[in-house]
């Protein structure tokens, strides 16, 4: 019930600021969405109410709700996201501070305007043209980033990772991807060493990233007369090497888009061009991307689907779904590890 009035206060101020007049007859709906893995809670909220004209008006908004680490995401959206994201984002709306400590980040509902548009090279295109936008314009901004220790968490989650594996072992139906667990334990012990050089990469080095793009960060939505690129959940963002952001979203886009497979060098190609970069891809920009691949999928992947492939109380698609994907993830281990040896 407190959230709730805590809600319910913080959109009558939004709505205040939305209508520059007092609104009438107000009427709330909330609807939980999925997704927001870094967020306690995220609701879709509908508000209608009628304006000094007594006429229906109706707008949306995002309302998540942070504890903990995660409450850095608020920080994120009021220092880096608002100076040097706006166009590339939803719409900071409102940060509030509850009774419980908590944090309510209110943000625009983004309107997709197409389901699937990746196929389209320039799609991907334009996408990694903003993102370099994005990069090149925070390059300054790394102070302004809220504190983690992504290194320390990275090393733990990769850790783990190869104890999971190691553990695959024993599993008739899993013992095939044990075959990598050489290329995988070589990677884990240099992982510090490693993590070092990228992040020293020229031109490269460390700045602010968005830090989780995939297909279901990423839509396309209307704004200023054109379908322009957003990108939602910014609660992995931090300060770390741009080619993280750009192989995550690489590597994602291929493992569900054979046209994104096929045109993968090509959308590097792009990402290097908007950065005012040569285009070609010597020995040590790819040896820096599959590092930087290879950290995303340390990061928590590889071992989501380790963990859903070896466990008995999924469905059969479930766990075959999660070794495919596996799968795919070890393979950007051993790129890495055969850039790296």
């Amino acid at each position: 019930m407190e959230k709730r009035i805590e809600l319910t206060n913080a959109i009558g101020q939004v709505l205040q600021q939305v209508t520059h007049a007092p609104a009438q007859d107000i009427h709330i709906e909330g609807k939980p969405l999925r997704g927001g893995i870094e967020a306690s809670g995220v609701t879709l909220v509908t508000v209608r109410y009628r304006n000094h004209s007594r006429r229906q008006q109706m707008f949306r908004l995002v309302a998540k709700h942070l504890t903990g680490r995660p409450a850095r995401e608020a920080a994120v959206y009021q220092r880096i996201v608002a100076a040097y994201a706006r166009d590339l984002a939803p719409q900071l709306l409102a940060v509030e501070g509850t009774g419980s400590g908590d944090i309510l980040l209110l943000i625009e509902a983004v309107r997709r305007t197409t389901a699937w548009p990746w196929r389209s090279l320039e799609a991907g295109e334009e996408l990694l043209a903003r993102l370099a936008d994005f990069h090149t314009a925070a390059a300054g901004a790394t102070a302004l980033v809220p504190e983690w220790d992504y290194e320390a968490e990275l090393q733990a989650v990769a850790e783990l990772t190869r104890t999971t594996l190691e553990q695959c072992r024993s599993d008739p139906d899993l013992a095939v991807l044990a075959r990598d667990l050489p290329a995988l334990d070589r990677l884990v012990r240099a992982l510090p060493a490693h993590r070092k050089q990228l992040l020293s990469e020229r031109p490269f080095g460390s700045r602010p990233i968005h830090g989780d793009l995939h297909p279901g960060n990423v839509m396309l939505s209307r704004r200023g007369g054109q379908d322009t690129p957003i990108l939602l959940d910014w609660g992995r963002a931090r300060v770390s090497s741009p080619l993280e952001d750009v192989s995550s979203w690489l590597q994602s886009v291929s493992y569900w888009e054979p046209e994104g497979r096929r045109r993968h060098d090509t959308l590097l190609a792009a990402y290097l061009s908007a950065l005012g970069m040569d285009r070609r891809l010597t020995d040590s920009l790819r040896a820096a991307y599959w590092m930087a691949a290879a950290s995303n999928a340390l990061s928590g992947a590889l071992l989501h689907h380790l963990s859903i492939a070896r466990n008995c109380g999924r469905s059969s698609p479930q766990r075959t779904a999660a070794t495919k994907a596996a799968r795919d993830a070890l393979r950007v281990v051993r790129r890495a590890d055969a850039w790296w040896s």
